[in-house]
């Protein structure tokens, strides 16, 4: 439960700041996603490794590296899947953002428990 608490305070600051930097700072939306998505994963390790799953499992180098590792494989998800959204479809890329982080927070929650916190 947790997970989704601290899951939803990074989607509403990365919606906020994704909004802030295309709509008052002009940055293309692409660039503004993948920008608000490496401030997110970083705020998103700080606060599940503080609230959510066991540390002390790895050597902190090893976590961090891990956990570094898989929320780089989901921002590869993330920023393809939102620059495919927002080259073909029609779909604000609010909403867009909305429905792929659902589905990274899903791989993102699969990774952290059993392979970064938990291994």
């Amino acid at each position: 439960m947790l997970f989704v608490l601290i899951g939803g305070i990074c989607y509403l600051i990365s919606i906020v700041l994704l909004v802030l930097f295309v709509e008052k700072l002009n940055i293309e939306v692409n660039l503004a996603n993948l920008l608000v998505s490496l401030i997110a994963i970083y705020i998103a390790y700080l606060l599940n490794g503080r609230f959510v799953f066991e540390r002390g499992k790895h050597k902190p180098i090893t976590e961090i590296s891990s956990f570094y590792i898989y929320s780089l494989i989901g921002l590869g998800i993330n920023v393809s899947l939102m620059y495919l959204m927002t080259t073909y479809t029609p779909i604000w890329y609010v909403i867009s953002k909305t429905g792929i982080t659902l589905f990274v927070a899903a791989f993102n929650f699969i990774t952290r428990k059993f392979l970064v916190f938990n291994g």
